[in-house]
């Protein structure tokens, strides 16, 4: 018998964060095979630190004394600013161990999250999956597709120097533009001033058919993660194409990780709208790579995540010699339609 349980990152005792550790590690090889996994210290600090915006509960499904899954939900905390357009929305991840698939025990997870929305007056949960299986419950239990990304990953020996250096002279515009570089990290007092081209170029990016609330780059988010990257010895790299003003026309950013040296994972890339056909993505991309492989010689490979319907950055990724890795599918639930999968099931809410 499947018995679900909240587990609480607070109040639990060594037993219980080693059961919950065997099974993370089995699940983290089975949907990354190879990919390196957290340590049990930092994993814990990762789960109990307060965030500045956002909270998670977490949900296990045990079997006898084994954790066989496990729900994450995460929302908006109410007392965080901005919370209004986010009230709806709630953001949820579910796993099973594949040899415990098909018995139910992903279907009695989604008893919690409905509860969950109920209570906190939520209308949507978002969704994710890379795998077949993650495809095939989430439309069951009534989830639409509303979006595609594509994980690319390429190998740092694969660059061109000389193509470097051609599409970095390019983020020049004729003389309007310069580079401002910060590696490592960036001054706080710079960062507030980029918070709304940022949050404005992000917000032009492709997302599909998601129904999301614009999205809104924030001090605070950044303060917090780099007390964490302090913690993990971690760098953040931002590349950025500015006028004669300082106004932001490109923008590249990434970070670096002491805890897997030879990975770099890219974040945003982004072009304000009347910079864009010059060229500039290529300018700072390369501008970025450049910096990084000569700050970290032991780099090795570039992660990066774009959506699939963003054919101009993926035809840059695929000349810098990145290669397809994955693809993951983004799903919204609404409450009515996970209640009536519920009510099918004869689950109804916990």
């Amino acid at each position: 018998m499947t018995d679900i349980q909240r587990f609480d990152v607070d109040t639990a005792g060594p037993a219980e964060w080693a059961r919950f550790h065997r099974y993370r590690r089995l699940r983290d090889e089975e949907l990354h095979p190879g990919e390196p996994q957290s340590t049990d210290a930092d994993f814990e600090h990762a789960a109990r630190r307060r965030m500045p915006f956002f909270e998670a509960e977490r949900f296990v499904a045990l079997e006898g004394a084994e954790q066989v899954g496990n729900l994450m939900i995460w929302r908006r905390r109410p007392d965080a600013p901005n919370s209004e357009p986010f009230a709806p929305h709630a953001d949820a991840w579910l796993g099973v161990l594949e040899a415990h698939r098909r018995r139910g025990i992903g279907s009695r997870l989604l008893q919690p999250l409905l509860a969950f929305m109920r209570t906190h007056g939520k209308t949507v949960a978002t969704m994710n999956t890379f795998h077949p299986d993650g495809h095939a419950f989430l439309a069951a239990a009534g989830a639409v597709l509303k979006h595609r990304a594509v994980e690319s990953r390429m190998q740092i020996d694969r660059l061109d120097a000389g193509q470097l250096a051609r599409w970095k002279a390019e983020g020049n515009a004729g003389g309007a533009l310069q580079f401002e570089i910060h590696a490592g990290r960036t001054p706080m007092e710079r960062l507030a001033q980029l918070m709304t081209p940022f949050s404005d170029m992000f917000n032009d990016m492709p997302l599909g058919e998601l129904e999301l609330p614009p999205a809104r780059y924030e001090l605070d988010g950044y303060a917090d993660w780099y007390r964490e990257l302090d913690r993990s010895g971690g760098e953040h790299h931002l590349v950025l194409l500015v006028d004669a003003d300082g106004m932001l026309a490109a923008m590249c950013e990434a970070y670096w990780d002491a805890r897997t040296p030879e990975r770099l994972y890219q974040r945003l890339t982004g072009v304000a709208r009347a910079w864009r056909g010059r060229s500039l993505a290529k300018a700072v991309k390369a501008a970025m790579l450049e910096n990084v492989r000569a700050r970290h010689p032991g780099l090795r490979t570039v992660i990066t995540y774009n959506a699939e319907v963003n054919a101009p950055i993926l035809a840059i990724n695929r000349r810098l010699g990145f290669e397809v890795h994955r693809r993951q599918g983004f799903y919204q639930l609404g409450v009515e339609a996970l209640a009536a999968y519920m009510a099918r099931r004869g689950e109804p809410a916990a």
